[in-house]
């Protein structure tokens, strides 16, 4: 049996398809699948070259997938989102093989392998999703662009406002400065208004990609950019706080994981987050696999729901 994962984010789609041992058989990574954004024709359009890619690099053919689980960003999120995302995949797939979520559910799939306890997740937005024993779930950040607290997308942001006001003297200049500039080659300050305005201006991706410059500039001993992950890390503790609340787990043990591109910067924003998480009683893990192999998890306990996960492992 073959078992298909798609997880789909602000930035990137990831599709995976994988056998019953666990064996990825083959890979396909796509365009952002915010469906509020993006809209039925060019989701299904995406969704019908991912299927047929993955399937034609294994050499099966798509009606030999057992089951699917699909995340998107916006899924339930507007009125008729859920029920047309669900046509959307119907259509690529057939009817009834396959189970549709919000991209949040996938981080937590993936990051506890379908174990209760609260993912955060940090790439292009944000948004926290927590599951307790008992099956309850609650959520929260992952209101959109404007407020998505913590994100890269957040921090780009934020990099750009430590620029500009080191710029014009707002703020005293450090490190950050220079390196900014350089980055940017910038030889007279008021340049950097034109990539602004019209490469960052509405493109949340590009500026969700400043984090990796904010990461050189954290490297290169700025206390500015020390500060900023410090914050960051504030914001996705709340989101996680929250959570934790609604589900009454605050003052109790739980797990938190997390998951998104954010984390791959490591200690700089990991051990504020560490921090937070473990003065409040709780243990940051490590997520045991990614949001598209917890899509691929999700679709095999849809088929085998007494499927023990504890030592499960995937292979590439």
């Amino acid at each position: 049996m073959y078992f298909l994962g798609v997880d789909s984010g602000g930035s990137k789609t990831s599709f995976v398809l994988a056998d019953a041992q666990g064996r990825v058989r083959a890979r396909h990574r796509s365009g952002s699948g915010g469906f509020l954004s993006s809209g039925e024709d060019r989701i299904g359009a995406m969704l019908a070259e991912g299927v047929a890619a993955v399937c034609q690099r294994a050499g099966i053919t798509p009606a030999r997938i057992a089951a699917a689980a699909l995340g998107f960003p916006g899924y339930g999120e507007a009125p008729g989102s859920a029920a047309a995302l669900d046509r959307l995949v119907a259509a690529v797939l057939g009817p009834g093989r396959a189970t549709c979520s919000c991209d949040s559910y996938l981080g937590w799939a993936g990051s506890l392998a379908l174990e209760p306890g609260i993912n955060i997740i940090a790439g292009t937005g944000s948004i926290c999703y927590g599951v307790r024993a008992d099956g309850a779930t609650a959520r929260s950040s992952g209101w959109g662009a404007y407020c998505d607290e913590g994100s890269c997308r957040w921090l780009g942001s934020r990099l750009i406002q430590a620029f500009t006001q080191q710029a014009d003297g707002r703020r005293p200049r450090t490190a950050l400065y220079e390196l900014f500039r350089t980055h940017y080659q910038l030889s007279d300050d008021l340049h950097f208004i034109g990539p602004l305005n019209h490469e960052l201006g509405g493109d949340g991706a590009r500026t969700a990609r400043l984090q990796v410059l904010l990461k050189e500039i954290y490297d290169a001993g700025d206390p500015v950019a020390a500060a900023l992950y410090r914050q960051a890390a504030a914001q996705l503790h709340r989101a996680i706080r929250s959570v934790a609340r609604q589900l009454g787990l605050l003052g109790q043990a739980h797990r938190v994981s997390y998951s998104g591109g954010l984390f791959r910067a490591g200690a700089c924003i990991l051990d504020p987050l560490r921090h937070r998480v473990e003065a409040t009683g709780a243990t940051l893990r490590p997520p045991r696999f990614e949001p598209d192999l917890g899509a691929v998890l999700v679709a095999m306990r849809r088929v085998t729901p007494g499927l023990d996960l504890t030592t499960f492992a995937f292979t590439e």
